[in-house]
């Protein structure tokens, strides 16, 4: 082949010079890249299903009346947060430590740690549960339940690093996440109260426009 022949192949497979200088195809960093920031939506409730960690932190924890809603033939629960004018009210409510809890990959929970009433007896399992949080807050622990009550299991050291308690939102941002309106009894005009005590449906209004 000539040299001008090979001069040509050459200059057919030459990139466009705008695809050379490939630092100016990306933005300023400092606009940050949408992985580091996360942005929870949805906080789940309930005891951990899986290796987690308490935080210590008593600004991450509040004594709550809690209703824990069972629906037959489901293993999940619902719980509900009683507002204060609705406090006392529902008998099957009781006392609970919301504790936060999270996962190795970061991902917050709240657990709520059930008490006794005033006069009633605690049980294996409520002290059980206690004992298993206070353990979470300086080991990776995991529920293991056990006729009736709960044992952890520790962690095989490096399962995972000290959690990053800095990255969470604040707790009542996290309550509002994990409870949103629905998930807070104000009065009894809440479905689950209305279920509870046999009231009517709530009626539709003429103002509505469906009467």
């Amino acid at each position: 082949m000539s040299d001008e022949g090979k001069k040509a192949k050459l200059e057919l497979v030459q990139p466009p010079e705008d695809a050379l200088d490939i630092a100016a195809l990306w933005l300023d960093p400092a606009l940050g890249d949408g992985l580091v920031n996360v942005h929870y939506h949805n906080i789940p409730k309930g005891k951990p299903k899986d290796f987690f960690r308490v935080n210590p932190d008593p600004a991450y924890r509040r004594l709550a009346e809690i209703y824990t809603h069972k629906v037959e033939g489901q293993i999940e629960e619902s719980h509900y947060v009683i507002a204060r004018p609705m406090q006392g009210v529902i008998e099957e409510a009781r006392r609970c430590t919301l504790v936060t809890v999270v996962y190795r990959d970061g991902s917050p929970r709240l657990w709520p740690l059930k008490l006794p009433k005033d006069g009633e007896r605690d049980n294996e399992a409520w002290i059980s549960a206690r004992a298993a949080a206070k353990a979470g807050m300086s080991s990776w622990v995991h529920l293991v339940w056990q006729r009736r009550a709960y044992l952890t299991r520790e962690a095989q050291p490096g399962y995972a690093p000290e959690p990053d308690w800095g990255k969470l939102p604040p707790f009542d941002e996290l309550v509002q996440l994990a409870f949103g309106e629905h998930g807070v009894i104000r009065d009894r005009n809440h479905p689950i109260v209305r279920d509870l005590f046999g009231i009517a449906p709530k009626k539709q209004s003429d103002d509505d426009g469906l009467a």
